[in-house]
């Protein structure tokens, strides 16, 4: 069975079934073995399964490659119907950023989420862009000075 059928099936679990069996670290080991060629197939799982699939996904993702990690949050970036993912996978990123597309990218996606999800996002996003080396940058894009001008 491939890495990427195994760990579907895992993070497909009955919840009660994946907590009782505390399966967090053997899903942890299966997508650290994930490469880059497996992230068309990943991204097409993604968009078929449930918010459950994808949170434990990102939750257990500590060991993904980080060539993977680009691949998947472009993209993520491109799923119209994401429910999950990106701002939580950000904070996986190294905490330098880069002046990459996917870092500027990524910062358009923080900007709009900024203000289309509104307030009650406002601290996941700063977060996310804080702890990849964005938010300095989102900062400027939102014509802010502080986070504190932001009520954060």
């Amino acid at each position: 069975m491939n890495v990427l059928h195994e760990l579907d099936e895992l993070l497909g679990l009955d919840g009660d079934e994946y907590d009782r069996l505390d399966l967090f670290q053997e899903a942890d080991e299966l997508i650290g073995q994930l490469r880059t060629a497996d992230v068309p197939a990943l991204l097409a799982l993604w968009q078929a399964r449930n918010l459950c699939w994808q949170q434990r996904f990102t939750q257990a993702s500590t060991n993904l490659d980080g060539a993977v990690l680009r691949i998947l949050l472009g993209g993520l970036l491109q799923i119209q119907e994401r429910s999950h993912g990106v701002f939580e996978l950000m904070s996986r990123l190294p905490a330098t950023a880069d002046a990459s597309p996917l870092s500027e990218a990524l910062l358009d996606y923080a900007e709009q989420a900024w203000h289309v999800q509104g307030p009650a996002s406002h601290r996941q996003i700063q977060i996310s862009c804080w702890s990849c080396g964005l938010s300095g940058r989102l900062l400027k894009r939102l014509g802010l000075s502080a986070w504190k001008d932001a009520g954060l």
